[in-house]
């Protein structure tokens, strides 16, 4: 539900409410308009079970207009993260699926919260897979079929500075039909969490305190991985993507072209 307020001194404030429940059509022409916002007008999106993979929360986290708040409670995030970890692994024993601890992490990241969905995609998993030891591409290809799975294993051999692979991943990608600019989010996201990383390794942290510092689940594996790169080579990637994200949105160039040659300069600067 979107809801405008009067303009008052000219400034106008708009709300969207649950944007999660918009089909993709609609999150994609809401995400369009992310370009357009007029001058004096404050836009704000409110979700209570945001999905970063979808194109509304993706245009958003690529924006860095992403910002997470506790609802009035004073747990920290890295505090609510690791009871939904507790919740889904108490829910998988419950039901005998067997999930490593990075396949965990993922169905969290996938599911969010929404407890009732996890619920029922356990019980896929547990009929699915019955005795089986699951991996993440195992909960991918359960809950987002072939392209979570791709993306997963793209975003995976950047972090592990596997050029080559990323790069097939990425034409794997494109073959699938992903759109240029929801994969330039994508490897956006990834760079911006290895930067940040690398940042809590250079403030002299030792890598144990700089996953607590990171938060959540995800700190596990992209902080050893952020000694695979140097900042400034991380700072120079973030800011090729930009101009290639301009070219997917103008039509001015071959995105396509433009995120492998991303992937090439990290590759030659090894």
């Amino acid at each position: 539900m979107a809801v405008k307020t009067l303009p008052l001194a000219g400034t106008r404030f708009v709300a969207l409410r649950q944007p999660e429940k918009l089909k993709e059509d609609a999150q994609k022409g809401v995400a369009a308009l992310l370009e357009e916002i007029p001058p004096q007008t404050h836009l704000v999106v409110a979700s209570e079970a945001p999905d970063m993979r979808k194109t509304l929360f993706a245009a958003l986290k690529k924006h860095g207009d992403v910002e997470v708040l506790g609802g009035g409670s004073k747990r920290d995030g890295s505090r609510s993260r690791a009871e939904l970890l507790e919740a889904a692994a108490a829910l998988a024993r419950e039901r005998s699926v067997d999930l490593t601890r990075e396949a965990l992490t993922v169905f969290v990241d996938f599911i969010q919260d929404d407890t009732s969905r996890m619920v029922n995609e356990l019980d896929k998993l547990s009929l699915r897979y019955a005795d089986q030891k699951l991996e993440p591409r195992h909960v991918l290809q359960s809950l987002g079929g072939e392209r979570a799975l791709t993306a997963f294993a793209l975003e995976g051999a950047l972090r592990e500075r596997r050029i080559s692979r990323a790069i097939a991943e990425l034409r794997r990608s494109l073959a699938q039909g992903e759109r240029p600019e929801v994969l330039v989010g994508q490897l956006a996201g990834e760079l911006r969490s290895l930067l940040r990383a690398r940042a809590l390794l250079d403030s002299g942290l030792d890598e144990s305190s700089a996953i607590k510092a990171f938060g959540g689940g995800r700190g596990y594996f992209v902080v050893p991985r952020a000694r695979n790169f140097r900042r400034g080579e991380l700072v120079r990637a973030l800011r090729q993507l930009g101009r290639v994200d301009v070219a997917a949105k103008t039509g001015r160039g071959d995105a396509a072209a433009g995120l492998e040659q991303m992937l090439l300069q990290l590759s030659a600067s090894t």
